[in-house]
């Protein structure tokens, strides 16, 4: 008998620091941390690319719709980078189109 599994793909996300002059005038480039394996998700096709619209009236396309976040997840941004492991091996990287929470689970549009 199968056992179907609702969250079979793992979710990381980058940090990105901005410069910064210190009180020399000395300027430090800001750098990328990824932090990897944050929570296990679902990742479905959207079978081509649909239109999300923004509130500021601009618009966008997605892909994918990521689901079954845990309902405590960080705030994703628009823009935000996030990498998917599918079924834990085959990564690609994505940019994050759209975020929701809802009661029981968090999507995102990617």
């Amino acid at each position: 008998m199968a056992v179907l599994d609702f969250a079979p793909h793992l979710l990381s996300y980058c940090i990105s620091s901005k410069g910064y002059t210190d009180e020399n005038g000395d300027y430090h480039k800001g750098g990328t941390e990824w932090v990897d394996n944050y929570c296990r998700c679902d990742v479905v096709p959207s079978g081509k690319e649909n239109v999300i619209t923004y509130d500021d009236g601009t618009s966008g396309y997605y892909e994918y719709t990521v689901y079954n976040l845990p309902p405590d997840c960080r705030e994703f941004k628009r823009g935000d980078k996030i990498k998917i492991a599918f079924f834990g091996s085959d990564e690609k990287e994505f940019e994050v189109k759209g975020f929701h929470r809802y009661q029981h689970q968090c999507k995102i549009w990617i």
